[in-house]
């Protein structure tokens, strides 16, 4: 379900990135060649939690049909390490886990979006996806001054999930979707809510109408499954993905509730 692959060429810094992720070349062990992104638990704010949070909301946006990028565990051998000359990189990979995330690169002339975009045409219905699906994953990092997002065309990829999945930091507000008023900051005009929660609200009929049978069939055997696949070098951050399953099936059994909050908010 998630392909493996060994780093063979440390290319560059990503241009951008809070964490700083590396661009990578990496060989699956089909023998494919890829260029990822590479975000090691080594970066202050990525850890072990953040990759297994990242891997495991790509296998959730995937399943209900969601522009994510192919993630992949990426393996970094002791000699792959040490053949990289930056010495601070080399210092960040030898304190992080033996397997990174990595996130395979969305191609050329995707550029990012920017708060001069406008939702024309076939974006709406795909931002309408990507909102609820921030909402009810607690992604709060897909905000107007960072929208962790590309667009080419009236195509969109959506990027940048570590932060999601923060159940028990989440207090204030608790993760709670369904409640009557839970998006209000999301969508309030002039603030730094959700990238396209301002822009939605100004939007006439949306269609909800393919959101509901995605999340409502989002199975137990689904969720086990994507959790299962997480790299067993991931361990500790079982309890975070435990609190994340919990979430997700709340949503799930709560679906009519959340989508009730999500038309409300954008009314």
């Amino acid at each position: 379900m998630i392909r493996y692959a060994d780093a063979v060429r440390f290319d560059r810094l990503a241009e951008r990135g809070r964490n700083e992720p590396l661009r990578v070349t990496a060989e699956t062990d089909d023998g494919d060649e890829l260029e990822v992104f590479l975000k090691p638990s080594g970066r202050p704010e990525v850890g072990i939690e953040g990759m297994a949070n990242e891997m495991f909301a790509a296998c959730i946006g995937g399943h209900i049909g969601l522009p994510v990028c192919e993630p992949v565990a990426v393996r970094m051998s002791a000699e792959w390490i040490a053949s990289i000359q930056n010495s601070t990189i080399r210092k960040v990979l030898t304190d992080s886990a033996p397997v990174a995330f990595g996130s395979v690169a969305a191609g050329n002339a995707w550029r990012r979006w920017t708060n001069d975009d406008r939702l024309i045409g076939e974006r709406r219905p795909a931002a309408l996806g990507i909102f609820v699906f921030d909402t009810f994953i607690e992604n709060r990092d897909r905000i107007v001054a960072n929208p962790n997002l590309l667009i080419r065309g009236d195509s969109f990829r959506i990027i940048d999930h570590e932060l999601c999945f923060r159940i028990r930091q989440c207090l204030f507000p608790r993760p709670e979707p369904w409640r009557i008023g839970y998006l209000q900051g999301a969508v309030a005009k002039g603030s730094n809510g959700h990238a396209f929660g301002a822009l939605l609200k100004s939007e006439r009929n949306l269609d909800y109408s393919t959101l509901r049978p995605a999340w409502s069939g989002l199975s137990n055997d689904a969720l086990s499954d994507y959790a299962a696949c997480l790299p067993r070098e991931w361990a500790t951050a079982a309890d975070a993905i435990e609190d994340a399953l919990t979430h997700l099936r709340n949503v799930r059994d709560r679906i009519d509730e959340c989508l009730a909050e999500v038309e409300r908010a954008l009314a």
